[in-house]
């Protein structure tokens, strides 16, 4: 581990608590002019973004609906409902190809 994120992870408990935390979770209000230049209207009403600190998986909720939520793995780009019925999802790299 190098010092500074040694610094870092004592400043914030130690390892030990670091390694007790799952995840994450912060209240998120999108905005910026990206969006509108996709024609995709924002608004600004905060959502719920959530990370998980041992493995590649995030999810923002709600999103398009009360009851959606996104899910971001490293295998997939999904809309799920909250009980996790599927709603649509694609794989990160065909997303990528189709911009390039």
């Amino acid at each position: 581990m190098n010092e500074l994120l040694a610094k870092v992870i004592d400043a914030h408990g130690g390892l030990e608590r670091w390694t007790k935390c799952e995840k994450v979770e912060a209240t998120i209000v999108s905005g910026g002019g990206l969006f509108p230049l996709k024609g995709v209207l924002q608004d600004s009403n905060p959502r719920r973004m959530t990370a998980w600190l041992h493995e590649e998986r995030s999810s923002v909720l709600p999103f398009g609906a009360p009851d959606q939520r996104t899910m971001f793995t490293p295998d997939r780009i999904a809309i799920e409902k909250l009980d996790g019925t599927l709603v649509g999802a694609t794989r990160p790299e065909i997303r990528l190809q189709a911009i390039k």
